[in-house]
């Protein structure tokens, strides 16, 4: 089965897209190239940013950066997330799906890899920028080409996502201060290059084969029309920004600031990076089965609920009781990272289309990106202000999952960007509105 005729199938007015696949038709028939470049792809969309967390106390004695440092670290794959979340949407009209996915990888290739040599603390921040570029390039783009390639499989393809975004995660906070120790920093931070190499060089063999997508018009199939208005004007939208936001904002403030928390409490480098590992572990477990739970669910309130209760349970341990039952916090607070695989799941299960995919995906992943920027910046600033962590956990990570159960509750009900943008605000005077839906435009 070649991309064009999954894309020309008819969309389901449902917000639910189909999940069975085709009668008589092998699963994998002409796409089993497309599935190892989104597994490999998915693999780089975290480990650009895990590789390099648990090494940061070694290079900060090597360079001589202080906390404020590290916190801008961990601020920076938010600042390319927002920037180029909102942006890859209008890269994907220009080069297409496929050949945006090409850059992603190699972008992120040539940072890690030109990263290890850096000199200095400011070469290190651009160069790591570079390859948070291409993580950044690569998370809004995989969602809709998922929904291209397979959108009879959406929650099997939504799981492999997940698994390999959480294996790319899991794997290097386990064995960077090992590898460091035996080969130095450099090695341990620039061997990861290769792996996102071999994504490139997939996504490159499935643009060039015939019908893998050789157009600008790969991305935006010309079928189905655009969203009624643009996806920032539905409000909808929005909220899907404001809970991914708060996710990711607690997602990265752990990443950057667990391994320090950990170290204050007594632990050795070796087991902080790899309670980084564990925490990933955990949510890896959990994202088994929440893209099914989520593309089924009627209300998705009690999903999001469970993943803020493991965040809340996790972060009182940190504070509380972090020497003897760290591993037991870290695999609660990896229930509250799965959150991620949640939101990129209803970024796929909340449009009807490849083209309201990539919109939505841009705009959630792009925007909440900037709102989850405060997250890591936040919690070391208050951190070095106190001179502890009290503040940083009540206010940073305390304030983020009350907003973030709020609105989850509020955005509990499963609809399209598609219908949702096809419904006019209670301030839009231009014309009727559309029967009783209209009360529910925001």
């Amino acid at each position: 089965m070649r991309p064009s005729s999954l894309l020309a199938r008819p969309d389901r007015p449902s917000a639910r897209p189909d999940t069975t696949a085709p009668t008589g038709a092998p699963v994998l028939r002409g796409r089993l190239l497309a599935l190892a470049a989104i597994t490999c792809a998915a693999l780089n969309l975290r480990l650009v940013v895990t590789s390099l967390s648990p090494l940061l106390t070694t290079i900060g004695a090597d360079f001589g950066f202080t906390t404020a440092v590290v916190g801008l670290f961990g601020a920076l794959p938010l600042v390319a997330f927002a920037l180029f979340g909102l942006a890859t949407p209008a890269v994907m009209r220009r080069l297409g799906a496929e050949a945006t996915a090409v850059l992603s990888m190699l972008l992120a290739a040539v940072g890690q890899l030109a990263r290890a040599f850096a000199p200095d603390t400011g070469t290190l921040l651009l160069l790591t920028a570079i390859a948070l570029t291409g993580a950044a390039l690569g998370n809004v783009v995989v969602p809709p080409l998922i929904k291209q390639y397979f959108p009879d499989r959406l929650a099997a393809l939504s799981t492999v996502q997940m698994v390999a975004i959480h294996l790319g995660a899991l794997f290097p906070p386990l064995v960077a201060v090992p590898l460091a120790e035996v080969a130095g920093w450099r090695f341990a931070l620039g061997a990861w290059s290769l792996l996102a190499l071999v994504a490139a060089g997939l996504w490159a063999l499935q643009w060039r084969r015939p019908g893998g997508g050789t157009g600008p018009r790969a991305a935006v199939p010309a079928g189905p029309p655009p969203p009624a208005r643009p996806v920032w004007r539905v409000g909808m939208a929005w909220r899907m920004a404001v809970l991914f936001g708060m996710v990711t904002w607690n997602v990265f403030t752990l990443f950057t600031w667990l391994p320090t928390l950990l170290a204050d409490a007594g632990h050795s480098g070796a087991f902080s990076g790899s309670m980084v590992s564990l925490m990933v572990a955990s949510s890896l477990m959990f994202g088994l089965v929440a893209p099914t739970l989520t593309v089924r669910a009627a209300n998705t309130f009690p999903i999001v609920a469970f993943g803020i209760a493991g965040y809340l349970v996790g972060y009182l341990g940190i504070a509380l009781a972090p020497q003897a039952l760290a591993p037991l916090w870290a695999v609660f607070l990896g229930l509250g990272t799965g959150l991620f695989v949640v939101m990129m799941t209803m970024i796929n299960a909340r449009s009807t289309t490849a083209r309201g995919s990539a919109s939505l995906s841009g705009f959630v992943q792009g925007a909440g990106s900037g709102i989850a920027l405060g997250g890591p910046l936040l919690f070391g600033l208050l951190g070095e202000m106190t001179g502890g962590w009290t503040a940083s956990y009540v206010l940073v990570a305390g304030g983020s999952l009350a907003v973030a159960t709020v609105v989850a509750y509020v955005e509990r009900s499963p609809r399209s960007i598609e219908e949702a943008a096809a419904v006019r605000p209670r301030s839009d005077a231009r014309g009727p509105r559309r029967d009783g839906a209209a009360n529910r435009a925001w």
